[in-house]
C-alpha cells in the first residue's frame, strides 16, 4: 500500500547563518531552487528521507520547518498568509493542510509540542499517522502517548518511552551512501585525529565528552572543529555536578516527581550555572590552531574523509548505550574510529575489528598513539568499519524499516479516513 509521507525538522542556527552567507541572493532565488540548494549541502538527514521513501512508490517531502527564508518564500509563491509572531506554525499547518499526509514524521518534538500535534492532527483529521523521534533529555516521557509510535536511536529511551505509556521502537540512524558519490575519501589522509561535533555542558549533556577532550586535546594532535566560544573551562568539580544533577532529573522522572517541584530545589534549578575562574585559558585560546569553526553537511563529510582517526563520544543521555550518527558517518567515509564502549556497541559494529572502543581519556590516549603508529591496522579497522555501515547502516535501509512500521499502521487508520479539501 502506498501512502503520503511528509516529515518536518529544524535546523542549527548557525548553519542557517552559514547557509545565508554562502547564498547572498537567497531573497530573490525561487522556492525549489532554495530548496534544492540546501540539500544539496546534505545538512543533517537532508531530504535522505523523502527521497528513499519515494523510492519505495510513496509520495513524500522533507520540510524544514524553521528555516525562515525558505518557509516564507513557500508561503508567498502560495499565497499563504502568516502572523510574523507566530509565522513558523501557521506555514507548517498550511504545508500539512496542502500535502495532507498519510503518515506525518516530526523529527523535532521540542517544537512540535503536544498543542502543536493536536492542530497537526485536528487539519489532518484521524486518518494520519503521527511518528515522532526522540534522541535528547526529556522531563517527561509521558507527553508522547499521544503520538502514533515515537522513533528513538537509544534502546534506553524505548524503556522509559515504553514505562510512561508511549507505543516506541528502536530505529538506529545511518549513514547516507551517496554522499561517496560527492566526497571522494582521501587516499592519503592528512588529518590524524579529529572531533567534529557539539562540546559545553548544559544540563549535563556532554561532561563526559568534555572531560575526554581536554584530556586528548593534551596528548595527542586531536582537532576539533566546534562552535566553541571564548569562555573558560568549568571546575572539574562543577562538571561532576552537572552529572550529579542530571543523574537526579533523571531519577525523579522515573518516580515521577514534577518538573513544578523539581523547579523549587535550589541546586537543581541552579544545575549548571557554577563557572570557574575567569582567568583560565579556554580550548580555543590553548589549542589556537587546533579549534576550529563548526562544519556542517558536506564539509563535515570532507573532514571526516581527511580523517585517519575521529573521535567518539555520546551525550551523557545516552547512559550505556550507543547510537550517535557520528558512529555512521565516520565510519561510512572510512574513517577508523574511535568511540566510548557501550553494551550495545557489539549489535552494531564489532569492537576491535570495525571500530576501536576506549572505557576512559587513559585508553583513548594510548589507543590513538597505537593506531596512528600502526598505519596497516588502522587502516584494516578502517576498512572494515565502512564495509558494516555500507551493508547494515545506511538511510535506504532504515526508511525500509520505516516503511514496514507505517504499513503495519495503516490498517488501524483505514476505517477512519475521511476525504479532507486540499484548498488552503
Amino acid at each position: 500500500m502506498s501512502y503520503r509521507f511528509q516529515k518536518f525538522t529544524t535546523i542549527y542556527p548557525v548553519f542557517v547563518r552559514q547557509f545565508l552567507a554562502a547564498n547572498p541572493d537567497y531573497e530573490q532565488v525561487p522556492y525549489q531552487e532554495l530548496y534544492d540548494r540546501f540539500v544539496n549541502t546534505r545538512y543533517g538527514l537532508a531530504n535522505f528521507y523523502a527521497q528513499h521513501m519515494n523510492s519505495l512508490g510513496n509520495e513524500a517531502q522533507d520540510l524544514f520547518a524553521s528555516f525562515e527564508p525558505l518557509q516564507k518564500m513557500w508561503a508567498k509563491e502560495n499565497g499563504i498568509k502568516y502572523g510574523e509572531d507566530h509565522w513558523l506554525q501557521d506555514i507548517v499547518l498550511a504545508q500539512v493542510k496542502v500535502f495532507q499526509p498519510d503518515a506525518l514524521y516530526l523529527q523535532d518534538l521540542y517544537l512540535f509540542d503536544q498543542a502543536f500535534r493536536q492542530q497537526l492532527r485536528q487539519i489532518c483529521g484521524k486518518k494520519v499517522i503521527i511518528v515522532g523521534w526522540r534522541a535528547a533529555p526529556t522531563p517527561d516521557f509521558s507527553v508522547f502517548r499521544d503520538l502514533d509510535i515515537v522513533l528513538t536511536c537509544v534502546p534506553n529511551f524505548v524503556r522509559n518511552l515504553q514505562r510512561n505509556g508511549a507505543n516506541a521502537a528502536l530505529m538506529p540512524l545511518a549513514f547516507e551512501h551517496t554522499i561517496l558519490d560527492v566526497v571522494e575519501p582521501a587516499e592519503n589522509r592528512d588529518l590524524d585525529f579529529t572531533f567534529v561535533g557539539s562540546l559545553g555542558s548544559a544540563n549535563g549533556f556532554w561532561c563526559e565528552r568534555n572531560l575526554v577532550v581536554e584530556q586528548l586535546m593534551q596528548f595527542t594532535p586531536l582537532q576539533i572543529w566546534s562552535d566553541i566560544n571564548d569562555s573558560p573551562p568549568r571546575f572539574i568539580r562543577d562538571r561532576v555536578l552537572d552529572k550529579v544533577i542530571y543523574r537526579a532529573n533523571r531519577f525523579m522522572d522515573g518516580v515521577g516527581v514534577s518538573k513544578e517541584l523539581r523547579e523549587n530545589v535550589p541546586l537543581i534549578r541552579r544545575g549548571t550555572s557554577w563557572m570557574s575562574d575567569p582567568t583560565l585559558p579556554s580550548l580555543k585560546q590553548r589549542y589556537p590552531g587546533r579549534c576550529h569553526e563548526s562544519v556542517f553537511g558536506l564539509k563535515n563529510f570532507e573532514v571526516l574523509a581527511r580523517s585517519k582517526i575521529v573521535f567518539n563520544s555520546h551525550g551523557d543521555c545516552a547512559e550505556d548505550y550507543a547510537g550517535n550518527i557520528r558512529l555512521y558517518e565516520a565510519t561510512g567515509m572510512g574513517a577508523c574510529l574511535l568511540t566510548d564502549w557501550k553494551v550495545n556497541l557489539p549489535d552494531l559494529f564489532e569492537p576491535d575489528v570495525e571500530v576501536v572502543t576506549y572505557r576512559n581519556s587513559e585508553e583513548g590516549i594510548e589507543k590513538v598513539r597505537y593506531l596512528l603508529d600502526h598505519e596497516d591496522e588502522r587502516r584494516s579497522i578502517a576498512v572494515a568499519g565502512q564495509r558494516r555501515t555500507l551493508r547494515d547502516h545506511t538511510f535506504e535501509r532504515r526508511v525500509d524499516q520505516l516503511d514496514e512500521i507505517i504499513q503495519s499502521l495503516l490498517p488501524s487508520r483505514a476505517n477512519t479516513r475521511t476525504d479532507y479539501a486540499s484548498s488552503v
